[in-house]
This record gives C-alpha cells, structure tokens and sequence, in this order.
C-alpha cells in the first residue's frame, strides 16, 4: 500500500471515529466537539486527518497566549517534528519569561538557547547524579507502592502517582516540604509554566504563591541536605551554577518537571489499558511474573496512544522555512509529538497497540537539547510504580480521573478483586 493511501486510509477511519464520538458526546455542537477533542482518541483522530488533508496548517491567531507570537503553525508529521527540536536556533523554545518569575529571576536551563550559560547548568546538574542513584529511589517506589495497594481501591495520584514522585522530591532531590502542599505547588507551577495556554490570572496568582513557598522550602532545605541528596551535592559543589540563585532556580526548575508529569503520565497510561481488556490482560501476567521490563513496553505504548502533552511549540525568531514551507518570524510553531508518533511515513502499523516498539518510535518527553532532565527517572520509575497496581485482577476504574479543574489528575480511584 502506497504512503497516501495508508494516510487516505488512516484518515477516513479517524472521521468515521470523530463523528462516533460526535453521537455519543452530549450537549450542543459546541459542548459535543470539546467533549470529543478532550478525549485523547479525539485528538489522535483529529491529528490523523489533518496529516492527511493539510500537515503542516497554518492559522492566524496564537493558540499559546500565555507567551508572545502573531501567528501559528500547526506540524503534524514525524519529520517537521523532528525538524523543528533539531533546528533549535531556528525554533526557540519560550519559557524563560515565566520561568524566571518562579526563580525570581534567574533561567533554567528548560526555558535556554543553546550557549555558555545553558551548557554550564546542565553540566553542572549532569555532575551531581551518580550512577546508582536510583537505586533508593526505586526501593522507595516499590515499597510505597505495595503499602498503597494492600486493600482492593486506590486513589491513584494521592496514594501513588503523585505520592511517590513527591517523596523522591524529598528524599533525593532534598526539598523538605509537606507532601500534599510539595504535590499541590510543582502541579500549579507547571501548569503556570507549560499547560496555561490562555494566560488566567488565577494561574498566574497561584503559581506566584506557590514559587513563594517552595523557594522558601529550597532555601531552608540547603542547611540540612545531606550528600545522597541533590540539593547537599548542590550546596558542596558551588560555582556560578550553585549559588544561592543557581541552586534555587536549577532545583526549583526539576521539581516542577518531576511530580506533575509523572503522576500524569501514570494516570493516562492506567487509563488506556483499561479501554483494552486484551491487553490489560496480558499485562496483567507479565507484571503478576514480575517482568518490569515488558510492562514497561505495555506502557510506553500506551503513552503512546495518550502521552501527557500531545504537542510542543517554540516560536520562530526570524523567518525560516520548514520544508518548501515558509515559516514567517513571530510564528508559534506546534509540533505534534502525538501526530509524529502515528506518522504512517514512520510508525509501521500506527494505529495497532504493539508494545515493544524500538524507543526512537516515543516521543514522551522531549528530544535532542531539550530533552526532559528527568527522562531516565520517567523510565525508570514508571515501570516500577504501576507494576504492582497492573498485577490485580479485576482493575477497573471507580470514577473518570478527575483535575478539579486543572489539566493534572487529582484523584483517579481504580478498583479490583
């Protein structure tokens, strides 16, 4: 079968699954569309036609309000995507003006270009991980998570997926704080940071509130921490990228990357397996065998199918081209993470749920010189975290995960027998 054709194909089947979803949906057209395009098979339909009909879309309004551009571009094959993190000096990424309102004024390295001031940062981060680190962190997460599911209901992000993220904050990173308000402030600042596409000022006063808190927390933090945490290794190192400014900004800026995405992450991905009984089940044998490995491969799939964040967009400095595309300068650019991993020009059977994919099919967490600092924590202890919870017969969910109005999950209750 020829590329357009899978596309055409691919395409047709995603209409026939958006106006399913359109009759099931409730309300008027316009409740029913946003019910449809929240869901993430909406949103992977939607992608699939715009693939096909118009892949690289342009639209005139900035749909990121929370940072500045004239306009938007909407990319939605794999190759653009992978165009658009590799020609970083071309495509800028655009925090830096929210992130240093969370320092209190200095970068971290997520929100920089390429340069002196980046390379000494991450540098600096990248020497103060030891090799076996993970090790505690993963005796906690499998112990916590074996305390969290002795009974026969969880509530998956106050019990576990939020819960333990918060811990390794604590215990490796060194922030001491109070769990709920420490779970509570790295979801608000993230939210502040990456998620508040229009701009609300009650983010924003949040998000203000909460920096003050675990600003405060980093800093009180530092006489305490020991050597086996982050923060101590911070503190002993020193430097320019560990004064009192770099260690605040650069230990802030991983504790916002760390609970809200993993907890996210472990929700949508429980979340999918549940809509596939067959794979549910045979999940459930290998963790019930203790293979973390291959329930890792069941679960990047299904991050696959929802990841966390199903685009990433940078703005365009001066203009540039993507393809035969003109690109003008001021362009926010939306490159579909999500899209790139259906691409049928990539992905061999894309829209089948084949767990075992090589690693360069995901695109979870970022690529290239923003790649997430935490991806090998993500693929670590996300294995580790939901093995046990896959192993219990009968897992089902209680109620829809609900975000209290936010775009994180606060509570996801999951039954078994």
């Amino acid at each position: 079968m020829s590329l357009w054709l899978q596309r055409f194909v691919s395409a047709l089947n995603a209409v026939s699954g958006l106006g399913a979803a359109f009759i099931g949906a409730r309300g008027g057209f316009k409740a029913r569309l946003q019910q449809v395009l929240a869901a993430p098979a909406g949103v992977r339909h939607a992608m699939a036609v715009v693939r096909f009909a118009k892949p690289r879309l342009p639209l005139k309004q900035n749909l990121i309000a929370c940072y500045q551009a004239e306009r938007s571009l909407l990319l939605t094959r794999a190759s653009d995507f992978h165009a658009v993190i590799e020609r970083q000096a071309e495509f800028e990424v655009v925090y830096a003006p929210r992130m240093r309102m969370l320092t209190g004024g200095r970068d971290f390295f997520l929100g920089m270009q390429d340069g002196a001031d980046y390379r000494r940062d991450t540098d600096a981060m990248r020497s103060i991980v030891k090799a076996d680190d993970l090790r505690p962190v993963l005796a906690m997460a499998r112990a916590e998570a074996a305390a969290a599911l002795a009974g026969s209901e969880v509530d998956l992000p106050p019990a576990l997926s939020a819960r333990i993220p918060a811990l390794m904050v604590q215990q490796y990173f060194g922030v001491e704080m109070e769990t709920e308000q420490l779970i509570a402030d790295a979801t608000t600042m993230f939210w502040f940071l990456f998620s508040d596409l229009q701009a609300d000022p009650k983010v924003t006063a949040a998000a203000m509130a909460a920096k003050d808190r675990v600003n405060a927390a980093i800093d009180a933090s530092k006489a305490t921490a020991g050597r086996e945490t982050l923060l101590g290794r911070a503190v002993a190192t020193g430097g320019s990228a560990f004064d009192a400014d770099g260690i605040r900004a650069n230990i802030i800026g991983i504790v916002i990357g760390a609970i809200p995405t993993l907890s996210k992450a472990a929700c949508l991905a429980v979340d999918e397996l549940l809509t596939r009984p067959k794979e549910l089940a045979a999940v459930r044998a290998l963790a019930q065998a203790g293979d973390e490995d291959a329930v890792a491969a069941y679960i990047w799939e299904a991050l696959r199918f929802s990841p966390a964040n199903p685009l990433i967009y940078r703005r365009t400095p001066r203009a540039t081209h993507i393809g035969d595309t003109e690109v003008e300068a001021g362009t926010m650019v939306l490159a579909s993470n999500l899209s790139a991993m259906f691409d049928e020009a990539v992905v061999p059977q894309a829209t089948k749920f084949l767990p075992g994919r090589p690693w360069n099919v995901y695109a979870l967490w970022g690529e290239g010189l923003h790649l997430c600092w935490g991806d090998r924590i993500n693929k670590t202890i996300l294995p580790a975290m939901l093995m046990p919870l896959l192993a219990k017969p009968g897992l089902r969910a209680l109620a829809a995960p609900d975000g209290g109005g936010s775009p994180f999950p606060k509570h996801y209750r999951l039954g078994w027998r």
